[in-house]
């Protein structure tokens, strides 16, 4: 066999891979796992420490043909543990709530959500975005075609800020083992369970148009099997909105692999190209990597790098985990770099399928000039950029950490699922926002800022909640009691949340 007939096969093998993988039919159920259940996401994350999700499990949303594989496997659930096969239920449950009609269903959907005061620390959750939220609309799925229709808005009690949202719609497309979608999805990049530095749900989501693996089945090449399970997505969005630099084009690439069961790392690139005021030529600036005083790029990049590690001790199950996110070019010096670091403790709780899990989490965007050099510091680099104005922000929100650049948060979270499928949680923030150096060049009107808050702060939060599946419906209630605020709002805060969704 020639040289070139080798690479046909092995190129053909690659694209067997990733574009036509045989994976189980999904007709009827949804076409993923998306952003805002942090109870789901446990499940998820139990279901894969026991080997019954196969694959990346930190690049969201999470494509169904990847969780119904494992999940298809009948002696293997009828083996694992209560709590696990509780985890199952909930996950197919959701999934296949559609199910009915082989052609595909139509179905309500509906959400409400009021609250004093919106939380300060955003995480995987959904969370009110104003005072009162709501949302009405309805989904259609069949076997290749899904779409969701979802009208809604955010306003103040008194109706000083009214803004309407077409946030959660969308349309599908599956063909082969691509998954096609495009809408206002909420993506979730990292394995951070309270925050992402680079792409998560602080921000409300942005239009966009994308494409992931529907399965991400490993090469069978040897030169690439190493890799394992792994994931690609990619997606163009523009920044529409209020901005100073309109219409800004943005770019997301993420690649997610498991070279071993237990390891999973991703690699992530995201960049704000074109807009107004800038030169819009994307394929040469896309690729112009240097950015040095004699090789200016025309792009605002942000890359990072992020890994997850899974280690089961009998019945329980303690996952650390790590991000760092990159704003220059560096990748090891001259990096800009901000960090992301946690720990997952998972257990079941009785025998009955509950289960309770503790996590710690610390995240900073002081960034750093190389990799881990903590005593020499770039004040405000995080999120803010000198050619672009407005930073990696939509409406006001930064698309990564919840409380912007030059801040820290300190997590620690419990979370319980009972055997009757309540979820309960507690946590404790405490928030260090903005700094003196960065805080004194905003007074001065410069654009690297904290939108979080004017001076720095310090906000210690505690938290109580409890979600409760009643039919269709599941019912939400949390309270929040925050010793300070951001500026220019001072003093302690009392804050209650309501939500209630139908047909989720």
């Amino acid at each position: 066999m020639t040289i070139i007939k080798r690479w046909q096969v092995r190129i053909g093998a690659w694209l067997v891979v990733l574009f036509v993988a045989p994976a189980v039919a999904v007709a009827g159920t949804l076409p993923w796992l998306g952003v805002g259940n942090a109870g789901l996401r446990s499940d998820v994350e139990l279901l894969a420490a026991y080997g019954l999700v196969d694959g990346p499990i930190t690049t969201w949303p999470i494509p169904t043909r990847q969780i119904l594989r494992g999940l298809s496997d009948q002696s293997r659930l009828d083996a694992a543990p209560p709590a696990v096969r509780g985890a199952a239920q909930r996950v197919l449950a959701h999934l296949s709530h559609h199910e009915g009609d082989q052609g595909g269903n139509l179905h309500p959907l509906a959400m409400v959500a009021t609250t004093n005061a919106p939380a300060l620390v955003r995480t995987f959750g959904t969370q009110a975005r104003d005072q009162a939220d709501v949302g009405v609309g309805g989904d259609y799925d069949s076997d290749w075609f899904s779409a969701r229709v979802l009208v809604g808005g955010q306003a103040s009690y008194h109706g000083h800020r009214k803004t309407f949202s077409p946030d959660g719609s969308y349309v599908g497309a599956l063909t082969g083992n691509l998954q096609f979608y495009g809408g206002w999805l909420d993506q979730w990049y990292g394995p951070g369970e309270v925050s992402s530095l680079i792409l998560s749900n602080n921000a409300r989501p942005f239009p966009r148009v994308g494409v992931m693996r529907a399965d991400p089945q490993p090469f069978q090449t040897r030169w690439l099997s190493w890799m394992g399970p792994w994931q690609a997505n990619v997606f163009v969005g523009v920044l529409d909105g209020p901005r100073i630099d309109r219409n800004t084009a943005f770019i997301g690439v993420r690649v997610d692999f498991q070279p071993s069961p237990n390891l999973e790392i991703g690699l992530t690139r995201e960049t704000e190209i074109c807009g107004e005021h800038h030169p819009c030529n994307p394929v040469r600036e896309y690729f112009h990597f240097n950015n040095s005083a004699h090789s200016t790029n025309q792009t605002n990049d942000e890359a990072g790098v992020d890994v997850r590690y899974t280690h089961r001790i009998g019945a329980y199950t303690l996952v650390p985990y790590i991000q760092l996110m990159n704003e220059d070019n560096g990748p090891f010096t001259h990096s800009d770099t901000s960090y992301l670091a946690g720990s997952t403790l998972t257990a079941p709780f009785g025998a009955n399928g509950a289960y309770w899990s503790v996590n710690f989490e610390y995240a900073d965007t002081v960034p750093t000039l190389n990799w881990f050099s903590f005593g020499d510091v770039l004040h405000g680099a995080a999120y803010n950029n000198y050619q672009y104005l407005d930073g990696f922000r939509y409406r006001g929100r930064t698309l990564g950490f919840s409380l912007d650049s030059d801040s820290r948060l300190m997590a620690l979270t419990w979370r319980l699922t009972d055997s009757g499928n309540r979820r309960w949680h507690l946590a404790y923030y405490h928030a260090d926002i903005s700094t003196p150096e960065l805080a004194a060049g905003q007074a001065a009107g410069s654009y690297f800022v904290n939108v979080i808050s004017t001076t720095p702060v310090t906000v210690n939060v505690g938290e109580a909640g409890t979600t409760w599946p009643i039919g269709a419906m599941n019912v939400s209630v949390s309270l929040r009691y925050m010793d300070n605020t951001p500026t220019p709002h001072r003093g302690a805060l009392l804050a209650a949340e309501l939500a209630a969704t139908y047909g989720f």
